[in-house]
């Protein structure tokens, strides 16, 4: 992890309240991530003799072999009332394609009407707090219903390597998008018996804290879940919207890069 994302967590912890210090629980998500990978890159190419680098418009990723959903792993840790506390969250991404595309134009050091795949890696790590504002509780058929809210800061670093090459292997290209954000959090949460909807939304009003990855991003999840009676087991399925701008160089080419991770998501959460 990079330093200045250490150091960037010190006034997020700071500003910890009783939420996480008085008789915290510890919830631990393990999930399955059924997500895809699409959207656009661009990569200039070289044309060699000393001529300026060629601007090529941008591919989509489906040329690649990529936008199918594949299932990959998360975890997370809560620290907190079972709301609001501490959060820390570790995502993979591995997408690998066996479904050729033909180029429209060169990228990077593949080149137009080659026949191409491409495999895609992440590793990703969110570390957020949120603190409750507010409650409130009605009733629906004479059984409780319940509304809460909470605020806070999530910090992500997100390290993506995208491997492109065609299909005989003669030509290659890897693009290498890595960098740490800043995104202001809220979340909801309504329950009713045993049943409870989950909304967690976060924007990144384009403050990064060193890397490639620039420009306003969003993420948004959706969970509907069920804890099983008498019991600290709960079930859940989810829905993730992500979306990462980046652009930086991979050598001397330069890239710019438009994606959006989504999916759906099931697990379970067991509270200690």
């Amino acid at each position: 992890m990079r330093a200045p994302l250490l150091v960037a967590c010190c006034p997020l912890f700071a500003g910890c309240t009783a939420t996480l210090l008085y008789e915290p629980r510890i919830l631990v998500s393990p999930y399955l991530a059924v997500h895809r990978l699409r959207g656009d890159v661009a990569v200039q190419s070289d044309p060699g003799g000393g001529a300026p680098l060629q601007q090529n418009p941008a591919e989509p990723l489906r040329t690649f072999g990529q936008e199918h959903h594949r299932e990959d792993v998360g975890v997370r840790a809560d620290v907190g009332d079972g709301f609001g506390g501490l959060r820390i969250e570790y995502y993979r991404l591995d997408m690998n394609t066996t479904q050729a595309g033909t180029l429209a134009a060169d990228w990077g050091a593949l080149l137009e009407n080659d026949t191409v795949l491409a495999k895609a890696e992440m590793d990703e790590l969110r570390v957020g707090y949120l603190e409750p504002l507010f409650e409130t509780r009605t009733n629906l058929r004479d059984r409780p219903l319940g509304f809460r809210f909470a605020a806070g800061a999530v910090l992500a670093h997100r390290d993506m390597i995208l491997r492109a090459r065609t299909t005989d292997g003669e030509r290659r290209q890897t693009l290498q998008l890595e960098g740490d954000v800043a995104a202001a959090a809220v979340r909801g949460r309504v329950t009713w018996q045993n049943v409870a909807f989950d909304l967690d939304y976060a924007i990144c009003p384009d403050l990064s804290l060193g890397g490639d990855y620039d420009g306003v991003q969003q993420d948004l999840e959706l969970r509907l879940g069920y804890t099983l009676p008498m019991r600290d087991v709960t079930f859940f399925a989810g829905y993730r919207y992500s979306e990462l701008e980046a652009n930086g160089n991979a050598g001397r080419l330069g890239y710019d890069a438009d994606l959006v991770i989504d999916g759906y998501q099931f697990g379970m959460t067991v509270s200690f």
